[in-house]
């Protein structure tokens, strides 16, 4: 068994080269099909080698997304819950593929610190149940252009002794001081060691699986489940000067870590009471995140009364159409599409995204101004809105009170 699969387009060899050496120099088992025995059958090799390893990373550009090789490849992989993207081209993974997040590695030359090569040794971390050997998080070993460094020897399997003291004057008369200095050294020292070491994940009947710290659940095992009446419907982000926040098993900072959530990255909680909120991640993953960290989005709801005082002369938007943002159900918008808005286009912005799926708004300033163009036809008082869409809403409900 390899720890990690991968698949690509025979056009972008030499740039995959890169990234299978930076995935061997992190210390795991590599197979991609360069070394594909001559005797044996492609597909039938491939499947194999993707059934048997932990991981698959899946390498889009604008050649391997017209590939059915690689797409077929990338969704065996998704069934089996190992698939990680990457792309290196501007291209987006194509359908089903782009609604699972993927790593951008277009301007990644082997960099430990490149924001899109964290992202997939984090995501190996995960899959393969250990982090890489080299060291810091989001290290990578240098480009096969220069000279990788030696792999580091393998942690000791059992307690370091340290060593030992340098001669003191002896005392007058025998003492047991010094023998009592060193068995404490000692067992500190075995003790230190041990609380390092990452235990096996384990499933107990009847309640939710205890996971080791540092490590997240695999295929074939089980994140922390929701507890019964949950309902995480406030989107979230994280405010973290370290560009993550860790998602523990507990609701303490010395518990298990389930998994990470990377600047910007978007996932759901709801009103709590205490420190620590439950959250969950888009692949399920649940468990305890601390309050301070946490920068609620959400605002999935259309304005639920009328507004004070006059109404508010409301935009245009493109055409005369009275739309602010045409695509605001199509694609996730970003801070820099919103960035010169006012309060009262965002608000516009918002509710036009409630209007184009034939909401009824109770505010009357709402409802005067979408009545003005004839793509607005009030159907319903309770609508179901995408993913998309109620990320979009709450970014610019989030716009729309910082504008205030």
């Amino acid at each position: 068994m390899v720890d990690v699969f991968i698949s690509y387009s025979r056009e972008n060899k030499e740039r995959v080269a890169q990234i299978a050496h930076a995935v061997k120099a992190a210390g795991y088992d590599l197979w991609w099909d360069a070394e594909l025995p001559p005797h044996r059958s492609y597909g039938d090799v491939i499947t194999e080698k993707i059934s048997s390893a932990k991981a698959a990373i899946v390498v889009w550009s604008h050649a391997s997304a017209q590939s059915e090789w690689v797409r077929a490849e990338a969704d065996v992989a998704r069934n089996q819950k190992k698939l990680v993207q990457t792309a290196i081209d501007d291209v987006m993974p194509p359908l089903p593929f782009n609604q699972i997040q993927f790593a951008e590695l277009a301007d990644w030359n082997g960099e430990p610190d490149h924001r899109g090569w964290r992202k997939v040794l984090m995501s190996l971390e995960d899959l393969c149940g250990r982090p890489p050997l080299t060291g810091g998080e989001g290290a990578v070993a240098p480009p096969p252009t220069t000279t990788p460094a030696p792999s580091p020897a393998p942690a000791p399997t059992t307690a370091p002794t340290p060593a030992p003291p340098p001669p003191e004057p002896a005392p007058a008369k025998s003492s047991p001081l010094p023998w009592i200095i060193g068995a404490v050294a000692i067992i500190g020292a075995a003790l230190a060691w041990w609380l390092l070491q990452p235990t096996q994940m384990r499933t107990v009947e009847g309640s939710g699986p205890a996971v080791g710290a540092g490590s997240t659940p695999t295929t074939g095992e089980i994140a922390t489940p929701a507890a019964p009446g949950e309902a995480f419907t406030l989107a979230a982000v994280i405010n973290d000067p370290e560009g993550f926040t860790n998602i523990r098993a507990e609701p303490s900072s010395r518990s298990a870590i389930l998994g990470k959530v990377l600047d910007g990255e978007k996932f759901l909680t709801y009103q709590q009471s205490g420190p620590w909120w439950r959250v969950r991640k888009a692949d399920g993953t649940t468990g305890f995140m601390f309050r301070k960290l946490i920068r609620v989005l959400d605002g999935a709801s259309p304005d639920p009364a009328p507004m004070a005082g006059p109404p508010v002369v409301a935009p245009t938007g493109v055409g005369g159409s009275g739309v602010v943002i045409p695509d605001s159900s199509e694609r996730l918008l970003t801070t820099d599409d919103i960035a010169y808005f006012g309060a009262n286009e965002l608000r516009i912005a918002r509710n036009e995204i409630f209007a184009r799926n034939g909401f009824r708004f109770k505010d009357p300033s709402l409802r005067a101004h979408f009545s003005r163009f004839t793509w607005y036809q009030p159907t319903t008082d309770n609508v179901q809105l995408s993913a998309i869409e109620k990320a979009n809403v709450a970014l610019l409900k989030s716009a729309e009170a910082a504008a205030q």
